[in-house]
């Protein structure tokens, strides 16, 4: 795989990364609830680590990484805002609204998981998306809990 194809699906998955850490800290600050405050203010800052670490691998490849998010992102931190707004800060809302912005950030990185990346860059980009799904799940599971 050629470098530029390498720092390409790495900012790829910078821009969905970063969605989740914006999606994150817009859920804490829309949350009523201090757990789900807590519980997204920490999932964003990880999000804000795992963004961080993408773009130095970027940097090892001699390519530019990026510093924002997807359209997607844009749109789905406003719908989220949108959503919590009318829905009066509705928990079950919110937390379903996360779970599928985590759910899209999974597919993007199935989708990098496909492609012949570097060993070491597989590696850390399978830590990653063990580290995502689990989290969607627990939103699944918090959702589960609320409905």
């Amino acid at each position: 795989m050629e470098k530029d194809e390498i720092v390409d699906t790495l900012n790829e998955l910078i821009r969905i990364v970063e969605d989740s850490h914006e999606g994150y800290r817009q859920a804490a600050e829309s949350a009523e609830d201090e757990d789900l405050k807590a519980l997204f203010n920490d999932l964003a800052a990880q999000r804000g680590a795992i963004v961080r670490e993408i773009q130095r691998l970027v940097a090892e490849q001699g390519g530019a990484p990026d510093m924002g998010g997807t359209m997607f992102g844009g749109a789905h931190r406003f719908f989220l805002e949108l959503k919590s707004t009318v829905l009066g800060h509705d928990r079950a809302a919110i937390i379903t609204e996360v779970e599928r912005g985590e759910s899209e950030c999974l597919r993007r990185y199935d989708e990098a998981m496909a492609k012949e990346l570097p060993l070491p860059i597989t590696a850390v980009i399978a830590q990653h998306l063990d580290r995502i799904r689990v989290d969607r799940d627990r939103m699944a599971a918090l959702r589960g809990v609320v409905a």
